[in-house]
């Protein structure tokens, strides 16, 4: 039995799938060093809200502290960029193996890690600090089981809508930060100090029912 349900930690929704503790999907496949990582290949990208909430407590500011300090940080003028684990040596013997029994275009994902994922654990970050991306992925091994579902339509409309408010609020945060000519590049601390003043909005979803269907 599959089930999706919709959960909110404070204020931020994820969608949770019953399936993802025995994962069988192919992105879930792991060729690198560290096992069992599951769908955990994406290198997040932290948006200015996803900074905003962080800034608002001392769990948020440790959070975003160990994303700053990450070996292969990316910190460019409006988001931060969180940069994991890459097996190179592996994947080019891989691909040079002609070992193209999968139809995942990118091969890569079977050689990178999360730097916040570890082994036979999953992800260390708090629910409400991920990246939208984390909280919103359904494989697609799953949508294919669950897209016929009548309720499944308002799953995908609600995080499009939610996406398309986080991206009109990723906009207000920029505006207030270029008319003050500051970025997260060259004043960092301003910018901590800034979004820490700024009022933080959530958006919230409708209540939607678990989708349940029998494999």
């Amino acid at each position: 039995m599959i089930k999706i349900d919709l959960k909110i930690d404070q204020g931020i929704p994820q969608y949770s799938c019953n399936s993802c503790g025995n994962c069988q999907s192919v992105f879930g496949v792991s060729l690198c060093n560290i096992k069992n990582r599951g769908c955990c290949w994406y290198f997040p990208k932290f948006t200015l809200y996803d900074i905003h909430k962080m800034v608002k407590d001392e769990e948020g500011l440790k959070t975003l502290n160990s994303i700053r300090n990450l070996p292969d940080v990316e910190i460019y003028n409006y988001y931060i960029h969180a940069k994991g684990y890459f097996d190179e040596k592996s994947y080019i013997k891989y691909i040079e193996s002609e070992q193209e029994d999968t139809n995942v275009q990118d091969k890569t994902i079977f050689f990178r890690a999360c730097p916040f994922v570890k082994s036979a654990k999953g992800c260390t970050l708090p629910k409400r600090y991920r990246s939208y991306v984390c909280n919103f992925f359904i494989c697609n091994e799953i949508i294919s089981k669950i897209e016929k579902n009548d309720e499944f339509k308002n799953y995908i409309k609600e995080r499009d809508s939610y996406v398309r408010w986080l991206e009109w609020e990723n906009y207000s945060l920029e505006m207030v930060l270029r008319e003050k000519r500051i970025n997260l590049v060259n004043n960092f601390d301003k910018v901590i100090n800034i979004l820490k003043g700024i009022e933080l909005r959530e958006c919230k979803l409708r209540n939607l029912d678990s989708i349940v269907v029998n494999e």
